[in-house]
């Protein structure tokens, strides 16, 4: 090890990695050497110099405590709620802009499918109701049929983890890309950051000779879209607008055109769809009005007696569920990755770690031992400095039945079951709304390439069009 690394570690508090390296033969010590040389040590010590609390940053969770308590307002300045949201003139809009080539997709796809007993890509589940179609074979088909309307190939971005990277790569090759264009697709994938021993703050080790790395969140993707040099390709494609979505909300047929056309017609660098929260403590972020601008603050962060506030109806006043679905500004991203990082926040983590270099064993804990470090999307909204107008933080109310069906859990609320019951519902809905009869039992499910709205359906059947069984429409 170089003398400058060495210094670097310990002045990090973090020397112990050094301790029986010794017992690393050649190849293994040279793999080690190179990926401590790759860490940003400075960064490393600052975000685990106070391991109270949640997130770094500026308190904003408790400033917003702070607001709810005082009985000040916390509505937001930029809010297009429901039924003005439903626009016919921004969905317009939107399908203009994807028409021009102007709009590409991302795709936050780098989570496992732990929670729901599966180690594959969350991207990979089987989520369709009757298909049995994957999560990404869907977003894959709305693409297409996007694609095929506005005359040419939409571009689309899947950022994928360490965790995700090959296994999703290989499904897009035995998939043939989806009867994509290969060259309107790229995967890239995100950064990590080492996991700390949550009572120690020393670094964990996954296995002798290698340091325990986590993904660095979704807000990673800025840093890893200027890595891959995406901006500049985004560019030579005349790509000036992000319709972003995370990977496991089927309710999504990106990219939406009304969210993009409201982004446009109202001049933002950033717009959020939102929902109202089901209840104070679903695990969902919620945007807030801070200093007449909008933010959104992680639910893991929010104290209880802000989530639970209630107005005087008795409704929540901090109600607008963030959903992950966004529109960004691809020149206002590409100016935050050249001002710098994200905001770290603080996660606790069940992390398997290594005893040391000596020894084979490897700790499974029971119980979150660490740390893990993750950078936020929303955290863009927090650059004042970045943003041309206040009207950046727009947000867009959405509604949940056919905006966010989340696959969180195994079982019960936020599943894969509840997202097919969800998206049956959703599709029954539309056909009845065209005077389909659709029977009672009856499980119907439209596939994007058949209709991507109620106004596609309403076109294609009528009082005459009997539903029964379970059915693919394609």
């Amino acid at each position: 090890m170089t003398d400058s690394l060495s210094q670097r570690l310990a002045d990090a508090g973090q020397g112990h990695l050094l301790e029986g390296i010794e017992a690393l033969d050649e190849a293994t010590g040279e793999r080690f050497e190179n990926q401590l040389e790759s860490i940003d040590w400075e960064g490393i010590a600052r975000s685990s110099g106070s391991l109270a609390g949640g997130a770094a940053g500026d308190g904003l969770a408790e400033r917003v405590a702070g607001l709810v308590e005082s009985g000040a307002s916390c509505e937001l300045p930029h809010l297009i709620s429901q039924p003005q949201a439903d626009s016919q003139s921004a969905r317009l809009r939107g399908e203009q802009l994807i028409e021009a080539g102007r709009v590409g997709v991302v795709t936050v796809a780098g989570g496992r499918g732990s929670r729901l007993g599966s180690d594959r890509p969350k991207g990979l589940l089987q989520v369709m109701p009757v298909s049995g179609r994957t999560l990404l074979e869907h977003f894959a088909a709305s693409i297409a049929e996007r694609s095929r309307r506005a005359g040419r190939s939409i571009p689309w971005l899947v950022m994928t983890s360490p965790a995700t990277d090959q296994a999703t790569r290989e499904y897009f090759g035995q998939q043939q890309f989806f009867g994509l264009d290969p060259d309107q697709v790229v995967l890239f994938e995100q950064g990590t950051l080492p996991a700390i021993d949550a009572q120690t703050g020393r670094v964990l080790l996954a296995e002798p000779g290698c340091v325990a790395l986590c993904p660095d969140g979704h807000g990673g993707m800025v840093e890893a879209m200027q890595r891959a040099e995406l901006f500049l390709w985004l560019d030579q494609r005349g790509v000036d607008t992000l319709f972003y979505h995370q990977v496991d909300n089927p309710a999504v047929l990106p990219p939406d055109p009304l969210l993009v056309g409201w982004h446009d017609l109202e001049g933002g660098q950033m717009t959020t769809r939102v929902v109202p929260r089901r209840s104070a403590g679903e695990r969902m972020g919620v945007a807030v009005a801070v200093d007449s601008r909008t933010r959104i603050v992680e639910y893991v962060d929010l104290p209880v007696p802000a989530a639970e506030a209630t107005d005087e109806a008795g409704r929540l006043r901090l109600w607008a569920g963030n959903i992950a679905v966004h529109v960004l500004d691809c020149r206002f991203l590409a100016r935050a990755a050249d001002a710098g990082r994200l905001p770290l926040h603080r996660v606790r983590r069940k992390v398997p770690c290594s005893c040391g270099h000596a020894s084979g064993r490897v700790i499974e804990p029971d119980e979150p031992n660490a740390f893990v470090f993750e950078r936020l999307i929303f955290d863009l909204l927090d650059l004042p400095d970045l943003l041309d107008r206040a009207e950046s933080g727009l947000v867009v109310e959405g509604d949940r039945g056919s905006d966010f069906l989340p696959v969180k859990q195994s079982t019960g609320e936020d599943s894969l079951e509840s997202a097919r019951a969800g998206l049956v519902a959703l599709h029954r809905g539309w056909l009845e709304a065209a005077g389909a009869r659709v029977g009672e039992a009856a499980e119907v499910e439209i596939t994007p390439a058949w209709a991507l709205s109620a106004g596609d359906v309403a076109a294609r059947v009528g009082p005459d069009d009997v539903f029964e069984g379970r059915v693919v429409l394609e």
